[in-house]
């Protein structure tokens, strides 16, 4: 099953949807573009974890299955999401090359965490469930704006920006840089090159989950849609360019944007459609020899 979001005619909900997409998008952006910078390599078990953290919250806050409180259940998708995606620093990271290894690993972990939750975790069917503020509706401005829209955009643009803001402005981010550029020079430090790619792992898992509770009420997230979400999370990291977190939250935007009015305009394919467009045509111009762009290291 594709991620895509339903049509839309309203103009103003066509917006909304956009700019909810776009800010978990970046959201999830901003995360994988910081494990870029600690790894020199892309998270690509990034969409599996995302949804492994969703599915958890849904089957502990769903009353007929566990029933325990919405902020419980909140909490213990966030806290699976971080352990998973840290496990993956002595599993994949610390065991592994850098370089393709990195990569074919990562590549593998997703898959066997994708094979688990359908086997596990996607055995019932779930209504998504907003975050917070229920299924209600707000007028903006004359408009009819869905809550869930609106939540995912108050919390999603936030707290993508202060991430990006943390990794450039913070000894912790300068640490991650060290770590990625050259992990002798972290040891000579004083700090270990495990530790910090083992946090930023963890951090990146629990934003990756926290995005797609988000998007959850918005378009789909389940079992099949784990490598067209990695896909979403790794393009709007790597949109822009190899230019850090920051550059994530414009791509996460451009991405949401795209997707909302391609999927309107043909609802049985049109995001997928959009986004693959999208990509392409960025790589094929980022690769160019007038831009240069793929002799960049991240």
């Amino acid at each position: 099953m594709a991620c895509t979001v339903a049509r839309v005619n309203d103009p103003a909900v066509l917006v909304s949807t956009a700019l909810a997409l776009g800010a978990a998008y970046a959201l999830v952006g901003v995360a994988v573009s910081t494990v870029a910078l600690a790894t020199r390599t892309l998270h690509l078990a990034v969409g599996p974890i995302l949804v492994v953290g969703v599915l958890v919250r849904l089957l502990l806050g769903v009353t007929e299955v566990v029933g325990v409180p919405d902020v419980v259940a909140v909490l213990a998708g966030l806290t699976v999401g971080a352990l998973l995606s840290a496990l993956l620093e002595p599993l994949v990271l610390g065991r592994l090359r850098d370089g393709l290894p990195w990569l074919i690993g990562l590549v593998v972990a997703a898959a066997v965490l994708e094979t688990a939750a359908a086997r596990w975790l996607a055995t019932r069917a779930f209504r998504p469930q907003p975050l917070v503020g229920g299924e209600g509706t707000v007028e903006l401005g004359g408009a009819v704006i869905g809550v869930p829209l609106v939540v995912a955009l108050l919390i999603g643009l936030p707290t993508a920006v202060v991430l990006a803001v943390i990794v450039r402005h913070t000894r912790w981010g300068r640490r991650l840089r060290v770590v990625g550029a050259s992990p002798p020079t972290a040891e000579r430090s004083g700090f270990s090159p495990a530790v910090v790619r083992a946090s930023v792992l963890a951090l990146c898992g629990a934003v990756a989950v926290l995005a797609g509770l988000l998007i959850a009420p918005v378009t789909f997230v389940g079992v099949g849609q784990a490598a067209p979400l990695t896909v979403r999370a790794v393009a709007a990291a790597a949109l822009l360019g190899p230019g850090g977190p920051r550059w994530a939250v414009p791509g996460g935007f451009a991405l949401g944007a795209v997707e909302a009015v391609a999927q309107s305009a043909w609802p049985r394919a049109g995001g997928e459609v959009g986004v693959a467009v999208l990509v392409v045509a960025l790589l094929v111009w980022r690769g160019s020899e007038r831009s240069q762009a793929w002799g960049r290291a991240w």
